[in-house]
């Protein structure tokens, strides 16, 4: 088996069964309360942290996020200034081939970055 660990959260996920197509776009605390010693616990309330209840923890979140974001576009940004110099020399079809390669790394970085807004 084959895992990946979250930079958000350090959380192992599988690779084989991610899928994050489902995941809520929310922020939620869940807060529990224990049954007692072997007993588990039970969910006492849930909520957004998204309504401003606690912005320290919202702040940590962002700032390692943005960490996040610059880590998978850094290439992204420095490859579009590269390829608008060299695309006066490419022919049309070379620069429509080009393009449907960039959409395909997108579309494969959008998929990884779904997981940081949903861990």
């Amino acid at each position: 088996m084959s895992l990946w660990i979250c930079p958000l959260c350090g959380k192992h996920n599988s690779i084989k069964h991610y899928d994050p197509t489902n995941f809520d776009n929310d922020i939620l605390i869940i807060l529990l309360r224990g049954l007692g010693k072997g007993q588990g616990f039970e969910e006492v309330e849930r909520y957004s942290l998204l309504d401003g209840s606690n912005p320290e923890l919202l702040d940590l979140i962002s700032d390692r996020v943005a960490v996040i974001y610059d880590l998978l576009y850094e290439d992204v940004e420095d490859d579009e200034t590269e390829d608008e110099d060299d695309d006066e020399s490419l022919c049309e079809l070379e620069k429509e081939l080009r393009r449907s390669e960039e959409d395909e790394e997108d579309d494969d970085a959008r998929a990884l970055s779904s997981c940081f807004r949903d861990c």
